[in-house]
């Protein structure tokens, strides 16, 4: 039985119980100590801990800083992941919980503390620097979606389950938050005319190929920046996507996300053209990439300020490959063939993705049709109120 001794302190009035837990491995006594204000509720701590104790279940209060923590599992863990997501839970570290939690403790973390974090990242715009043709550019943009909250949650609640495992936590309260559902992603596509408007403005410039390669081919943007004159070929027509190069701290080459990414397809007369303008413009060589200007990241912010100058509405670079999609469908090509030069697994993504956008085309086909019956309800009209004299 542990020894257990419970006194009212003479300077505050404070109820104190003090368990005698062994020894600490310097040979110092391991003592623990609750408070409270009567001598009931000191008692009721100290069986709960007493309990704990005798069922291995004892936990001390851990005095290390959350942002502590999570560099420190950071730094155990990130050998055992993929480069590109060690580096995005990096950034999750830096820019999203260094910030806020910079004074909390591990032991302070509660469900009702993350919502709160949580609520504040829904709400907040988020202010960044970007580099601009060299030059830094401050930037706002919205704060973080649902989606992107729940990512963060679900590296903490990784980063939580470690802590259990090693006794630095009881339970974890990322699994106890109050997240609202996953919102469908709902992507922004161009109309023919914007495209075809977007696509004038950048004829015969460098900023075509990304452009082109997105729009006219569905090219991800790790699949437009990997891509090398090798994966070319210009008299059949038909380009090789085999491996992808993304940004994060680093530019890094690697292979498509999934085996489904990895393939070859027919390109547009119309972008095999331009590119073997721009192959011999540049003086393009079979071990060179295709576009060796801008790195991914950095042609993201470019875009977005073409569209600006161009006055045209925000879309993301990535959105082109949705219009490129939505066109395929608009104009006949199978879910089958057009998931497959998409890159996707499978064939029920393209309609997931893209359903909401169908739906309006499925209305304006039924506008369509309508019209037409009604041009013929007029003739008939018109037959029917004629007099022969």
């Amino acid at each position: 039985m542990k020894g257990v001794s419970i006194y009212q302190r003479k300077s505050d009035n404070k109820w104190v119980g003090v368990i005698e837990n062994g020894k600490k491995p310097n040979g110092n006594r391991n003592r623990i100590t609750v408070y409270g204000d009567t001598k009931p509720d000191v008692v009721a701590k100290t069986n709960v801990i007493l309990y704990e104790i005798q069922t291995d279940q004892y936990i001390s209060p851990n005095k290390d800083m959350l942002i502590s923590y999570l560099n420190d599992y950071y730094k155990i863990c990130c050998d055992n992941w993929e480069s590109t997501t060690a580096d995005l839970y990096r950034l999750y570290i830096d820019v999203h919980f260094s910030p806020y939690f910079k004074e909390t403790k591990l032991s302070d973390i509660k469900p009702m503390v993350l919502d709160t974090f949580y609520n504040y990242k829904m709400k907040t715009p988020r202010k960044h620097t970007v580099m601009i043709k060299g030059k830094p550019k401050e930037k706002t943009s919205p704060p973080l979606s649902i989606n992107s909250v729940r990512k963060l949650n679900s590296f903490l609640k990784s980063a939580f389950k470690y802590a259990i495992a090693n006794d630095l936590m009881k339970t974890n309260p990322a699994d106890k938050v109050k997240l609202g559902r996953k919102e469908k992603y709902l992507p922004e596509v161009y109309n023919e005319d914007q495209f075809l408007l977007l696509l004038n403005h950048v004829a015969g410039t460098d900023d075509e190929i990304p452009i082109i390669l997105g729009g006219g081919c569905g090219l991800r943007r790790g699949e437009i920046f990997g891509l090398y004159w090798r994966n070319i070929d210009i008299k059949s027509g038909y380009i090789i996507i085999n491996q992808t190069t993304v940004r994060f701290k680093g530019t890094i080459e690697k292979s498509p996300k999934n085996e489904s990414s990895c393939r070859t397809f027919k390109a547009p007369k119309y972008v095999m053209d331009i590119l073997e303008n721009y192959k011999k413009r540049v003086n393009g060589k079979s071990g060179q990439k295709v576009i060796t200007r801008w790195k991914p990241g950095t042609y993201s912010e470019r875009f977005s300020d073409l569209l600006e100058r161009f006055k045209l509405p925000h879309i993301r670079l990535h959105d082109l490959r949705h219009y490129n999609a939505v066109i395929m469908c608009k104009y006949g090509v199978s879910d089958k063939v057009a998931a497959e030069r998409l890159g996707h697994s499978q064939v029920s993504t393209l309609r997931n993705v893209y359903q909401h956008v169908l739906k309006d085309m499925d209305q304006t086909a039924a506008d369509e049709i309508d019209a037409m019956f009604l041009k013929q309800k007029e003739k008939d009209e018109k037959k029917a109120n004629f007099k022969v004299v």
